[in-house]
């Protein structure tokens, strides 16, 4: 068909050499058509390719004439190709194609007038499929839809009729449209919309449109139509960028009305695009009555190096004038740094950053969000990691910072650094084959040093950093030696040996003054060091009991016991010869109290009193093995009943009374992988005195009252249901339609309408038992109870509604709640979002377009919660 193609580019006197019949169906090899192509590219460019031509003009039979095309024109059709010589047409019938260099033209019937050098595409009907097979052009990323289409191979130009064009996120209807070489687009009587469907939910109607295909496309006066309607809304000009890359452009704000802050403009800002690793997105709120907020976002990314983002906002919110009752003047601002290397680009050096800062009132005032109201802690660590490849060396440098934003209380370390030296087996020979037993003593290395202070809040600036004497300070040496063997067969023993030393920096003494009535404290500051130790065995082994069941669903049951047993010991380093405590008169009784000089050191110190423990344990894991029609390998599956549930205590028989430790449970299983549940307990194994409220040294089974009595307990259940998706096998995440919509800031809420609902329970309680002196016996207090529960169902398909909210069964009131109704119409979403009741109580309805390109095509409406006060 190709070289059917090559007759039809000579000249009308090259035609006249041959005498074929009125109408003629001709084929040529396609490796031989390709060969000529680029001899015709060539023709004119020299004397050897004038040699060429006529050798080609002997091996066709037929003269090339000067003006032909510098390009191959590929052709195909499904049905049959027709060369009409008398007129120089040349026909296409069926799923015909032209392809010339980056275009390409798709057609139900082509047409090429070789006098005019024009192709004229037409739909057909497909009397298989009676569908309409529609003409397509095609240049590089860009593609059109046509009712008829006609291009000019000479001059490069297409006109079109009843045109559908996409370009980016966008889609053009026009009912006439002219291509031009440069790739430049005019229609006339145009629509532009965002929505993909052949008759669009909604556009913008323009008498006429210029594209610039990659930059923008601009329009004259335009008109918004709903559903074909006209609308009162017109637009004097319209401009939408297209760029497949990122550019800087203006973001037009959206207007609110409030009542304690007035009429305000918001989110308003520019976006510089500074190159292809950098941009910043600028950020303004303005109000009426005199509150602001600005904010500066810039992310950068460098591939294969490293990526992050920078985050600072400032708010100045003034709540009535001066002379109101309930005026207020705040000033919040909040700084987020997020930074993370490629661990490839320096291979074992990383740095990383996640710093998140600002006031206590940053997100109570200037946030609808309710766990980010409900936060009360913001943390940041910035560290620098270095491994030595090859050697078992490593180095960490960092810097943390952690605030309490309901205590105003701000702890900042800076720096901290850590030197590591991984396991190794000092004695373990690099020549002989023989295992000995101490091949497996291993041994490792710590250095940790810090440098922190703790401030509140109005107290903190940067003349607090300056001030080194303000700031803890102090290093620790860790040496931990272990080895671990197998005794008689299932017992597992393991011993070690623990070194510790202090490096600290002052030294604290209290003593109570009777002339002042108070504790003195005398502080000496200078290097000081310390050490300890301490030093134990383990035994462990692992008894299984199976139960197993010849018919029934259940096949059988295992019950895993680990029971173990240790013994530490660690001398009294207080005192002598150690001499690391002393002893002081804290009030005015005659009791002594034993103190320790490095009481405020932030790495630790030597522990005061000996101990020799034998610590006690037992856990136990429950499982059964049921028949399962799902696996159709073993035709069975393991359920847990219990993942594990563990009792602990330890005796010291170094204590010269209370030897017994407090007995504590744990309990956790998660039931059928929906149920996580969590249960813990403390029982004291000694008596008390109800006259007095104070602990016996005899134990309740000494007393013959038992073994020990409930002090404290909590328990929590979490569950996770959801129902199937109406599509089963789709990840809505992974979608093409995901993708483009996060990418827009102005839409932040994506729900999943193919999970039809999905809800999310936990519930949480904390009691402990409190000796009450005016009725001489226990009482239970509850001193956490809660319920929450968040999900989202489905109404109808393209409804959707959300909800959070829980239950404080203390203060018997409900906690935060916050409502939610979603409509996806498709290339738009309707929100209605509300707090109904509380101090933070608001409600916003949102009508927005989803594509990015029309973020600023939007209907906002939001009563703020300063005017519910």
């Amino acid at each position: 068909m190709a070289a059917i193609f090559i007759f039809t580019l000579t000249d009308a006197h090259a035609q006249s050499i041959i005498t074929p019949p009125d109408t003629i169906h001709h084929s040529l090899d396609s490796n031989k058509v390709d060969t000529v192509a680029i001899k015709i590219r060539n023709a004119d460019s020299s004397k050897q390719d004038t040699v060429s031509r006529s050798k080609l003009e002997q091996d066709l039979g037929i003269r090339i004439s000067k003006d032909a095309l510098p390009s191959v024109v590929k052709a195909d059709a499904a049905d049959s190709a027709v060369l009409d010589m008398k007129s120089n047409r040349f026909y296409l019938y069926n799923s015909a194609k032209v392809k010339y260099e980056d275009k390409q033209l798709d057609a139900g019937r082509i047409i090429y007038n070789q006098a005019t050098g024009v192709v004229t595409a037409e739909p057909i009907i497909d009397t298989m499929t009676a569908a309409i097979i529609k003409p397509s052009f095609t240049q590089g990323a860009d593609k059109f839809t046509y009712d008829t289409v006609q291009y000019n191979f000479k001059s490069v130009r297409l006109i079109g009729r009843n045109v559908r064009s996409q370009y980016g996120e966008g889609y053009m209807f026009s009912e006439q449209v002219k291509r031009n070489p440069d790739k430049s687009v005019y229609a006339k009587y145009s629509v532009y919309t965002t929505c993909s469907l052949d008759t669009p939910h909604f556009g913008i109607v323009a008498r006429r449109i210029k594209v610039i295909p990659g930059r923008v496309i601009a329009s004259g006066a335009a008109n918004i139509t709903v559903e074909g309607v006209p609308t009162p809304l017109f637009l004097p000009f319209g401009i939408f960028p297209i760029s497949d890359k990122q550019r800087s452009g203006f973001l037009l704000p959206t207007y609110t009305i409030e009542q304690r802050r007035g009429l305000g403009l918001i989110n308003g800002g520019y976006y510089f695009y500074l190159n292809d690793h950098a941009d910043l997105l600028t950020q303004t709120n303005f109000f009426s009555k005199g509150s602001w907020a600005v904010s500066a976002l810039s992310t950068y990314s460098d591939i294969y190096h490293y990526r992050g983002s920078f985050l600072f906002s400032y708010a100045y919110n003034k709540t009535g004038e001066d002379f109101e009752q309930g005026s207020s003047i705040t000033k919040d601002f909040r700084l987020v740094w997020r930074h993370q290397s490629d661990p490839k680009a320096k291979p074992g050096e990383t740095f990383n950053a996640s710093v998140d800062a600002g006031t206590n009132s940053y997100y109570s005032n200037n946030s609808y969000d309710p766990n980010k109201i409900l936060q009360n802690q913001y943390s940041s660590n910035i560290s620098y990691s270095k491994s030595w490849q090859g050697t078992p060396f490593s180095l960490t440098l960092s810097a943390r910072h952690n605030q309490n934003t309901a205590n105003r209380t701000i702890q900042l370390t800076l720096p901290e650094m850590n030197f590591f030296v991984a396991q190794i087996n000092p004695f373990q020979s690099k020549t002989s084959v023989r295992s000995h037993w101490y091949d497996k003593i291993t041994a490792q290395y710590t250095f940790h040093t810090l440098n922190t202070a703790t401030f509140i809040d109005t107290a903190f600036g940067l003349n607090s950093l300056t001030q080194f004497n303000k700031m803890q300070n102090g290093a620790s040496h860790y040496i931990p030696i272990s080895a671990s063997y197998t005794v008689l067969r299932f017992v597992h023993m393991s011993f070690s040996f623990n070194y510790n030393e202090y490096w600290l920096t002052d030294r604290l003494y209290r003593q109570y003054s009777t002339a002042d009535s108070k504790i003195d404290s005398v502080e000496t500051n200078g290097f000081y060091t310390a050490r300890d130790f301490n030093t134990g065995v383990q035994l462990s082994t692992r008894i299984y009991g199976t139960k197993m069941f010849k018919s029934g669903k259940i096949k059988g049951i295992r019950h895993v016991l680990t029971p173990n047993v240790g013994f530490t010991y660690r001398p009294d380093f207080g005192s002598s010869p150690f001499n690391y405590g002393y002893y002081s008169h804290l009030d005015t009784t005659s009791t002594l109290s034993y103190l320790s000089p490095y009481a405020t050191s932030v790495v630790s110190q030597p522990p005061l009193g000996k101990q020799g423990n034998i610590n006690f344990g037992i856990n136990n894991n429950l499982q059964m093995k049921v028949r399962s029609g799902k696996d159709t390998i073993t035709g069975y599956k393991n359920v847990t009943l219990i993942d594990g549930f563990s009792i602990t205590t330890s005796y010291n028989l170094a204590a010269d009374s209370f030897n017994w430790s407090n007995i504590n449970m744990q309990f956790h299983t998660n039931l059928l992988d929906k149920l996580n549940f969590t249960a813990s307990a403390v029982f004291d194994p000694y008596a008390l005195d109800y006259n007095t409220g104070r602990r016996l040294p005899q134990t309740l089974f000494d007393k013959g009252e038992g073994i020990a009595h409930f002090t404290s307990a909590s328990i929590t259940l979490g569950s996770n249901f959801h129902s199937s998706p109406r599509t089963p096998g789709t990840d809505r995440t992974n979608s093409e339609e995901y993708t483009r919509l996060m990418r827009n800031a102005a839409y932040k809420d994506y729900l999943d309408f193919n999970i039809p609902w999905s809800v999310n329970v936990n519930y949480s309680l904390s009691i402990t038992n409190n000796y009450a002196p005016y009725s001489k016996k226990d009482t239970l207090i509850t001193s956490n109870h809660f319920l929450s529960v968040s999900g989202d169902f489905n109404l109808t398909e393209r409804w959707k509604v959300t909800y959070s909210s829980g239950y404080d069964l203390v203060h018997h009131q409900l906690t935060l709640t916050q409502l939610g109704i979603f409509r996806d119409l498709h290339c738009w979403q309707m929100s209605i979002q509300t707090i109904p009741f509380g101090p933070n109580r608001y409600y916003s309805f949102t009508l927005n377009a989803k594509a990015s390109v029309l973020q600023d095509l939007k209907l906002l409406k939001r009563k703020d919660f300063r005017d519910a006060l």
